[in-house]
């Protein structure tokens, strides 16, 4: 196969939280997937094409620490005949009656219509924590396939749980099992261990599947801890002083891990993530949605927290800038906050970086449009009221980019240009999604 060539010029480059954070008229020479050099000269040499970016703007394509695709068709959804009175409760009248009445059709539908949406974001790498117990045997396949129709990086996981019975939670455990067998050294998929929350696995559940994962090297765990105070007091129960510690406990603990929320994790359990080098991820708008708290400014910052949606969203700008509203909300005045920035183009990429370096066995690097980075953008057609420099590239970004970028790039290939989807069609998409959504729905009574 032939690899090309390609040059990006007259562009506006933005790498927030680096040392290269602004380069104006810039070239992008790309080598396949990768970028080969950024500069403020036209680079030599011949290039099978040549863009033309007309002085529009590029942020690195973002990363979605932790989505739930499989919720793409809740939006507008029948709410429950009573009110959910705390968490437990919004998870079995809502989440766990959607996930259960998922099928293969409307699943493949929540997997395209989602991912339409974090691409049309800018959205290029997503981590996502998949559930759908009554379509589990090649639901993952199904989700790096699609993702890979939209050339897009996805990390996967399908949600493990006692709460459906032994034969759906030995299935679910396969599933992961074969694809850590399968997606092991693909580059663009990166295959991970889907927990649910700690109180809806026995003791024996977790002993099963730690002795399932036998002498694979590259697995690590992707697990809901302590998102709710139930999580914790249930721990308690089971003789534990902390999820975490529960985990531990179990050998389910490594640097491959994600722990996803920790709202209310102790100091001690801190010293165990960052002992494991576990990643931390943060989802400040379900958070909210859910009124379970805020995570601690300590938590998000000791351990170089991710930011990820939860499946509220799929746009990393909108979710990293409610995030910092919703902190700043709970803030007396001089009171210090979190830079919502950091958490999505540094430790985001950090993250990615290595969790699909890992899944190959070498070196894959994301979240930055520089030299050896895999070339994925998002460009956007914006008019700037105020001049950009490298102390203004905050308030341009959460206060200025109010619109979806009008081009998105990954692995050196434009996927929209102009606004359009160029390989998939929008239209059919959505408009199968509309039909799986009533499907779905009628399930639910």
């Amino acid at each position: 196969m032939c690899v090309k060539k390609i040059l990006l010029k007259n562009l506006h480059i933005i790498n927030p939280c680096s040392d290269h954070a602004l380069v104006e008229n810039a070239y992008v020479a790309i080598y396949g997937d990768t970028i080969e050099s950024v500069s403020s000269g036209e680079p030599a040499g011949e290039f099978d094409a040549v863009h033309d970016l007309c002085g529009k703007i590029a942020l690195p394509g973002m990363i979605n620490a932790h989505h739930h695709l499989y919720s793409a068709l809740a939006v507008g959804m029948p709410l429950p005949k009573n009110n959910p009175r705390n968490f437990n409760e919004i998870l079995e009248q809502v989440w766990w009656k959607m996930d259960l009445a998922l099928d293969r059709e409307s699943t493949q539908a929540c997997f395209e219509a989602g991912l339409v949406e974090s691409l049309k974001a800018g959205t290029t790498t997503i981590i996502d924590h998949h559930c759908s117990p009554s379509y589990i045997e090649g639901s993952l396949s199904l989700l790096a396939e699609t993702s890979e129709n939209f050339g897009l990086n996805i990390s996967t996981a399908f949600e493990i749980s006692d709460r459906n019975g032994q034969e759906k939670f030995e299935a679910s455990l396969q599933e992961n099992i074969d694809a850590l067998s399968k997606f092991s050294g693909n580059q663009h998929v990166h295959p991970m261990l889907g927990l649910h929350a700690s109180f809806t696995l026995s003791d024996l559940s977790l002993r099963k599947i730690r002795d399932s994962l036998g002498k694979l090297k590259s697995w690590g765990i992707h697990s809901h801890v302590s998102e709710d105070k139930a999580d914790e007091t249930d721990a308690l129960k089971k003789g534990f002083n902390s999820v975490l510690e529960r985990l531990e406990e179990f050998d389910l603990l490594n640097e491959n891990g994600l722990i996803i929320h920790g709202l209310h994790i102790k100091d001690s359990d801190l010293e165990l993530i960052q002992k494991h080098d576990s990643k931390f991820v943060h989802n400040p708008s379900s958070n909210a949605n859910n009124r379970v708290g805020i995570t601690p400014n300590q938590n998000l910052l000791k351990l170089k927290s991710g930011l990820g949606t939860d499946g509220m969203q799929s746009n990393m700008l909108r979710e990293a800038k409610e995030g910092m509203l919703i902190r700043s909300s709970h803030l007396e005045g001089g009171k210090d906050s979190v830079d919502y920035m950091e958490l999505l183009f540094k430790n985001n990429a950090e993250i990615a970086s290595n969790l699909f370096s890992g899944s190959i066995g070498g070196s894959i690097k994301l979240g930055y449009i520089l030299p050896e980075y895999q070339a994925d953008l998002a460009i956007f057609d914006y008019l700037p009221r105020t001049p950009i420099s490298e102390s203004t590239i905050f308030g341009n970004i959460f206060f200025g980019l109010n619109s979806l970028p009008s081009d998105v790039m990954t692995r050196g290939e434009f996927r929209i240009r102009d606004y359009q989807l160029l390989e998939v069609s929008e239209e059919e998409i959505k408009a199968n999604a509309i039909e799986q959504s009533k499907n779905l729905w009628s399930k639910f009574n």
